[in-house]
């Protein structure tokens, strides 16, 4: 099930996450929220990503060819789901010769909460007993990362309760104290690639993105296949 909201009206801004639950897509104008569709990750396919750009787009009566910049949510996360995400989006940004400006999920979650002087720690369900989470804060108004994004057993989490802010979908699914209900990753992406944008970073190139791995997945693992990932 698709759902959509439209919140207010040069180039657009198009961000895209399926490492999330949560995720979806988001469009932008000027820094400013045009248009959201969010997608169950559990259905999610290529084909469903590009009919909820169609959607989005149709909600804000605006074309493909008005979209001047990408924001991509590449991980960590669902596998299949950010494998799609990355391959589809370097596509779209090649097709239209738009930037294209990647975040992991972490950095995009933290964009979203500004809560001066506290550490934040988005979390996202990985699984097998584990979460994966980034440390963050906010100083001066400035976004800060003090930590690199890492998969940490539950019980690690939760030892840090009450010494941290935790968000994110990883806090119901995880069963830690924290924000509800969950900050849109898309949202916090095209916040950071806006950020970016407006100092005239030219983004990255879209041949050399690649997905960001913290660990392999299950069927890598039973063939004994090796993943690298980036930073």
């Amino acid at each position: 099930m698709i759902k959509t909201s439209v919140m207010s009206n040069g180039k657009l801004l198009l961000g895209w996450d399926t490492a999330t639950p949560s995720s979806g897509l988001v469009l932008m104008e000027g820094g400013e929220l045009l248009a959201a569709v969010e997608l169950r990750l559990d259905r999610t396919t290529a084909s469903r990503m590009f009919a909820a750009l169609d959607l989005l787009l149709g909600l804000a009566d605006r074309e493909r060819e008005e979209i001047g910049g990408m924001a991509l949510v590449r991980g960590p996360g669902s596998f299949t789901g950010i494998r799609l995400a990355v391959a589809a989006a370097k596509g779209l940004a090649l097709s239209l010769g738009v930037s294209l400006y990647s975040c992991t999920v972490t950095h995009a979650l933290a964009r979203t909460v500004p809560l001066e002087g506290r550490i934040l720690v988005p979390l996202v369900d990985a699984r097998r007993g584990q979460g994966y989470g980034a440390l963050f804060r906010w100083l001066d108004g400035e976004l800060e990362r003090l930590t690199p994004d890492m998969a940490l057993d539950v019980d690690e989490w939760r030892a840090m309760e009450g010494k941290v802010v935790f968000l994110g979908p990883g806090v119901e699914a995880l069963g830690v104290e924290g924000l509800y209900p969950t900050p849109s990753a898309a949202l916090g992406g095209a916040l950071l690639a806006w950020d970016r944008w407006r100092q005239g970073d030219e983004g990255e190139d879209p041949l050399t993105l690649n997905p960001l791995y913290i660990r392999p997945s299950d069927a890598e693992v039973n063939k004994g296949i090796k993943v690298s990932s980036w930073d």
